[in-house]
């Protein structure tokens, strides 16, 4: 058999001239083969690239919803995995909007490269003293090959009063719930506004609810000191406290009778005893009636004695959830300015 391919003539008429194609069906064959494996390739790489992603989220927004000309702002960038990505993802931050084009805010993230999961890169925003009054959209992307997520912030530019507000994470106190006679935690934020800066503030529960006995009692204590006192505010940057709110709970039930005194008038019969034998007329009355008498007053205290379980049964903070509203006075007597609206609040889950 000859291993010459196969050849198929056509004949194609074109005007008054025929015209010869030859057809080779190998190379239709390697065209087909080529073909088949690079879908392959390409439907495994769709396999193994299929639900792998990331997702980008500013969960606390930014630390100052406003600032004045020459202020800036900061907030936390958060970068989660799904299918288990593990790529490089590029980040970046823009202005989209805002009243106009000249000294914009300045937008920067830092690192500018993360591998999710990541809870970290930081993102400032920054203005200059001719950064035009107004909101100012921003649009913080990421990207990582064809796989692109955003999260969008705003910021108001314009003169502030020199003022702070409160705000607490979480909103529950940790842990949830929280067991009566055990203690939960949050943290408490103080964010300047404008040029606030240099001021010691004490922070207080403004109320609780609702109003039982024995309701859980708040304390702070600065995270950068040693003991509670007020918190420092220096240099406009955000101050932070810890916030820790205490439940009543079982407390010892004092015994009616002490096992010690109870043992020790015990060890005096004996010697009663031998009073009485050794005494005669009327003092032999008088120490049979001593030893009569110690042994009503020990009965009687044997009985509390042993009746008495020595559990712990006292009054405790009843299993309730609880809200408080908190509030600060810096050293002028001046109060958040969100003490009237968006009020910072905490709430316990006691069980």
């Amino acid at each position: 058999m000859s291993s010459q391919p196969l050849m198929v003539n056509c004949r194609v008429f074109k005007g008054e001239t025929f015209h010869r194609i030859r057809f080779n069906p190998r190379l239709l064959v390697r065209a087909l083969v080529f073909a088949f494996w690079l879908w392959m390739i390409s439907a495994a790489s769709l396999s193994l690239a299929y639900g792998q992603s990331f997702g980008l989220s500013i969960p606390l927004g930014l630390n100052r919803p406003a600032v004045d000309p020459g202020g800036s702002a900061l907030a936390t960038i958060d970068l989660t995995t799904t299918g288990g990505f593990s790529s490089l993802v590029s980040l970046s931050c823009a202005v989209t909007s805002g009243p106009v084009t000249t000294s914009p805010p300045v937008c920067t993230v830092s690192p500018a490269t993360q591998v999710p999961p990541a809870d970290g890169p930081s993102l400032t925003i920054t203005t200059t003293d001719t950064t035009a009054v107004g909101l100012y959209n921003f649009i913080v992307t990421g990207t990582s090959g064809s796989i692109t997520q955003t999260a969008t912030l705003n910021l108001t530019v314009q003169p502030l009063s020199q003022d702070y507000t409160l705000s607490v994470s979480p909103t529950t106190a940790t842990p949830n719930p929280v067991a009566a006679g055990s203690a939960a935690t949050a943290t408490v934020t103080i964010s300047p506004i404008g040029s606030y800066s240099g001021h010691q503030i004490t922070l207080s529960c403004l109320s609780v609810s609702p109003v039982v006995t024995l309701a859980p009692v708040c304390s702070f204590q600065p995270t950068s000191g040693s003991g509670p006192g007020p918190v420092q505010v220096t240099s406009g940057i955000p101050a932070t406290a810890t916030l820790t709110i205490t439940t009543s709970g079982p407390t010892p039930v004092t015994k009616l009778g002490s096992r010690g005194i109870f043992y020790a008038l015990w060890l005096v019969l004996p010697g009663l005893a031998l009073i009485t034998l050794g005494a005669k007329g009327i003092r032999r009355k008088t120490a049979m009636g001593a030893l009569c008498l110690t042994l009503v007053a020990g009965g009687l205290i044997f009985m509390p004695a042993c009746g008495s379980s020595g559990t712990s049964i006292g009054t405790v903070t009843p299993s309730k959830t609880y809200v408080f509203t908190l509030t600060g006075a810096d050293e002028n007597g001046a109060a958040p300015s969100n003490t009237t609206t968006n009020q910072a609040t905490v709430s316990v889950i006691v069980n």
